[in-house]
């Protein structure tokens, strides 16, 4: 407990000039990148079908404009991957025991972004929030076998068969709080982001809880 308090009291005695510092964000572009961690969710279906998603891990990038200290606008770019688990449960009437099956889920996003930093210093918590579209790829079979044929330059006709999967691509939002510091021309942001995507049917509008890590650099 000692020990504890110590680091607490260290972290304020060390953050309290940039608390006092007024920013120089103001007039300044950023880019960044962003160590993304998306919480692991159950999800149940009609019929008694479930499905459980692991953490997951991905990756961001993101450009912004300072319009002030307090607020800026940017675009985003992200992408994440987890690892599932299904139970499929047989249709009412259907015979036949339950289904178990696991796989990935790949998902991209595109958003443009707004962010209010709430005070006009270095060391300042932030709210931001985001509209764009998100792509979700899965390797849930939806068919059965296809061939397909190309022409190949060197080596004339080919043909080949694969298997159709679950992929779409669907209107997303997101809202996120955290705390960000700038460091001379460097900036490093810890926040919680809540991305939210309607998928249709019974799940309608679902949401999916990230943590990140953005690691940037200003410029003029």
């Amino acid at each position: 407990m000692k020990l504890k308090t110590l680091v607490i009291a260290a972290l304020i005695v060390g953050s309290a000039p940039a608390l006092a510092q007024p920013s120089r964000r103001a007039g300044t572009n950023e880019f960044y990148i962003s160590p993304i961690f998306t919480n692991s969710k159950n999800y149940s279906f009609e019929g008694g079908t479930t499905a459980k998603t692991d953490t997951g891990y991905g990756l961001g990038i993101g450009f912004a404009r300072n319009f002030t200290p307090n607020l800026s606008a940017g675009v985003e770019l992200a992408w994440s991957e987890v690892y599932y688990r299904t139970t499929l449960q047989p249709l009412p009437g259907n015979p036949g025991a339950a289904i178990n099956s696991s796989g990935t889920i790949d998902t991209g996003t595109l958003r443009f972004t707004g962010t209010w930093n709430i005070l006009a210093t270095e060391l300042t918590p932030f709210l931001t929030g985001g509209l764009g579209w998100t792509h979700i790829y899965t390797d849930i079979p939806v068919g059965p076998p296809q061939n397909s044929c190309w022409y190949y330059p060197w080596w004339g006709p080919v043909c080949t068969s694969y298997i159709p999967t679950q992929n779409t691509t669907k209107f997303s939002w997101n809202a996120g709080a955290g705390v960000r510091w700038d460091i001379g021309p460097y900036l490093v942001r810890g926040l919680v982001n809540y991305q939210y995507a309607d998928i249709g049917g019974a799940q309608g509008n679902v949401y999916w809880t990230q943590y990140r890590v953005d690691f940037g650099l200003r410029f003029r």
